[in-house]
């Protein structure tokens, strides 16, 4: 009977970690980045050194998994200006939100 109750307590122990482990509510270990086009041009965004995606004037756009760790972050105008650069240093799952304000 010890054995039975053993095993019933194993079962419902797998059920309860399995059900834990697709909880979606748990912390995403994924780092993303959201930038924000605030002005009127055109960006380039770059992310260490490499071309990410072009965002039009008054939008926004998310990066996922960019990585923790250390990243620079670039943007150009569209005759590849620097407009801005932001070294940032991201923890495992934290998210960064950039911001660009102008493009002259």
């Amino acid at each position: 009977m010890r054995h039975a109750t053993a095993v019933a307590h194993l079962l419902v122990g797998a059920v309860l970690v399995a059900g834990v482990a697709c909880d979606r509510s748990l912390p995403e270990a994924a780092c993303d980045l959201l930038v924000v086009n605030d002005t009127t041009c055109t960006i380039v965004v770059f992310v260490d050194g490499r071309r990410a995606f072009a965002l039009a004037p008054r939008s926004d756009r998310t990066l996922e998994d960019v990585g923790n760790g250390r990243h620079v972050l670039e943007a150009t105008n569209s005759r590849g200006d620097l407009i801005e650069r932001q070294p940032i240093e991201l923890a495992v799952g934290e998210d960064f939100v950039w911001t660009i304000t102008h493009c002259a």
